[in-house]
């Protein structure tokens, strides 16, 4: 399953960057067609500079301490209140450094001396808005992107946590069946007792050791299928009637391990495998990026119980979670045939 990656901070700093220096090329560079190159430099006078200082200033002030606060509640008030925070930061900050600072030290001012207080106060309303504005929208993109992925991350995690239980609810069903089969041989002291409790050994190591991954070679999980078709026939009394039809193109090949199980498995619990006429037809084949699994039995009524269904009811979320829109699954039963018919896109 592929991981999602959360914005981290060093990617949030490239797109300041890439920000400041569109912001950069906006406000400095002009295209002029009477120069060279069709490019002029806007004059670097102190007033142009302190301008850029202040822009810089509130673009962070209202970006580091006004938008965390409303995006953690939000609410038109707390809006209007951090729009008002920031105007007043722009409006102190730039009295204090363009009516101060530099006439202090160059004797240069922005506003006349005596400019009415009120002229001043409305006409920033227009000059605040836009690095305000700027670090609002920046503030917003970067937000949304976060929440986006952190809620990939959360379905993704849901998912894992989704598939591990499915996985785990198969083991356990079918250790259950094997040793009801294996009870049975032992009470009737078959010479099949031995073997098949040989034979179960080795699938719960498979179990055990190979199937604690996300994916597995498709050759080992049909070497599985094998085993436990091999113990399924040694509880069955009479000849067994099974149809086997195995075309893998690519053995390494990886999917989910214990994907294609319950249908087997469904096929040994509810059907009927000593009718000559119906056998139990088992079909995987592999071509290209395409996985099938054809299974057809006649099904055994007095042979349901009230947990039959779990393996195919397991099947059908673990499909929707590793295989969305890549699969088809048909089920189907006629006249006492139960067919299965799936195809995946790997």
């Amino acid at each position: 399953m592929k991981t999602v990656e959360v914005l981290s901070i060093q990617k949030e700093r490239k797109l300041h960057l890439l920000l400041w220096l569109f912001i950069i090329y906006i406000y400095y560079v002009h295209l002029d067609y009477n120069a060279p190159y069709l490019i002029r430099f806007t004059d670097f006078s102190i007033l142009n500079n302190t301008t850029a200082i202040i822009f810089v200033s509130v673009f962070y002030f209202h970006y580091l301490y006004i938008m965390p606060q409303v995006m953690k509640s939000f609410t038109w008030k707390k809006v209007f209140l951090g729009w008002l925070s920031s105007y007043l930061f722009f409006l102190v900050i730039r009295a204090f450094i363009e009516q101060g600072v530099i006439l202090w030290i160059w004797g240069v001012q922005n506003y006349y001396p005596g400019t009415p207080v009120l002229f001043y106060i409305f006409d920033n309303l227009y000059f605040s808005l836009i690095p305000i504005l700027s670090s609002t929208i920046t503030f917003i993109i970067i937000y949304l992107i976060r929440s986006l992925q952190l809620n990939q991350i959360i379905k993704q995690e849901k998912n894992e946590v989704e598939l591990r239980f499915l996985k785990s609810q198969i083991n356990p069903h079918f250790v259950f069946n094997t040793l009801n089969n294996i009870y049975s041989l032992v009470y009737q002291k078959s010479e099949q007792a031995l073997p098949a409790i040989d034979k179960l050994s080795q699938l719960m190591r498979y179990m055990t050791y190979e199937t604690d991954t996300d994916h597995i070679e498709l050759q080992k999980e049909i070497n599985y299928i094998q085993d436990f078709i091999d113990l399924e026939k040694m509880r069955i009394a009479g000849q067994t009637h099974i149809i086997q039809d195995i075309d893998i193109e690519n053995p390494s090949l990886l999917i989910p391990p214990l994907l294609l199980l319950p249908f087997i498995e469904n096929g040994f619990k509810h059907g009927i495998l000593t009718d000559q006429e119906h056998p139990f037809t088992i079909a995987i084949k592999q071509h290209n990026n395409l996985l099938e699994i054809h299974t057809q039995n006649k099904t055994n009524n007095y042979n349901k119980d009230k947990t039959s269904g779990i393996g195919l009811a397991n099947i059908h979320k673990r499909l929707d979670l590793q295989f969305p829109n890549k699969h088809t699954l048909k089920i189907t039963e006629e006249e006492n045939i139960f067919t299965c018919q799936l195809s995946i896109e790997l």
